[in-house]
């Protein structure tokens, strides 16, 4: 039977917990609960009805919900201000067909245009109309309203630390799945 690791161990603090040794019977064990409790916590989030609410709120236009390929190309296509739909694809970590698919509601809905580069045909470049930028500044502002009415209650450095394992958690899925499917 694995070792648990203490409740207490649990939930130290950031401080606490690099201080400490933990046998490795300890942090093996710790990933049944951690993860348990990780994997709970993202599906709580990801099910959560006031997440869908906002998401549709948010990423809805004219009518159209948008998805997160195309909330993705739309953030960069604006961030960029104009940009060639080959480096969008690359930026984004997508297939070409797949940007093509994202876009082409972006398009329809006039919040992006999509023409040929002036001075190399055989490239296709994006950028926001008016409308888009707009649309764009309306829907990130309302993101960040979002996020700061969540996290008003927590303490300011646990909102970096928040950010910082988040980021830290996805780079290190990310680098484990490359190299599990090489």
């Amino acid at each position: 039977m694995p070792v648990q690791p203490s409740q207490e161990r649990l939930g130290q603090s950031r401080d606490e917990a690099a201080a400490r040794t933990w046998t490795d019977a300890e942090s093996d064990a710790s990933f049944e609960v951690l993860g348990d409790k990780l994997i709970d916590a993202t599906r709580r989030f990801l099910r959560s009805n006031r997440r869908e609410r906002i998401q549709t709120k948010l990423y809805t236009v004219n009518g159209r919900e948008l998805g997160p390929a195309q909330i993705d190309a739309f953030e960069a296509v604006a961030r960029e201000g104009e940009i060639h739909m080959t480096r969008l694809a690359a930026q984004l970590g997508l297939d070409p067909s797949t940007v093509t698919r994202a876009v082409n509601p972006l398009v329809e809905l006039q919040l992006i245009e999509r023409y040929t580069d002036p001075t190399n045909r055989r490239y296709v470049l994006l950028r926001c109309t008016p409308a888009g930028r707009e649309t764009i500044t309306r829907v990130l502002e309302e993101r960040r309203n979002v996020m700061r009415e969540t996290l008003i209650p927590m303490h300011p450095e646990r909102r970096l630390l928040l950010v910082e394992l988040l980021e830290e958690y996805t780079t290190l899925f990310e680098n484990t799945r490359a190299a599990t499917e090489s």
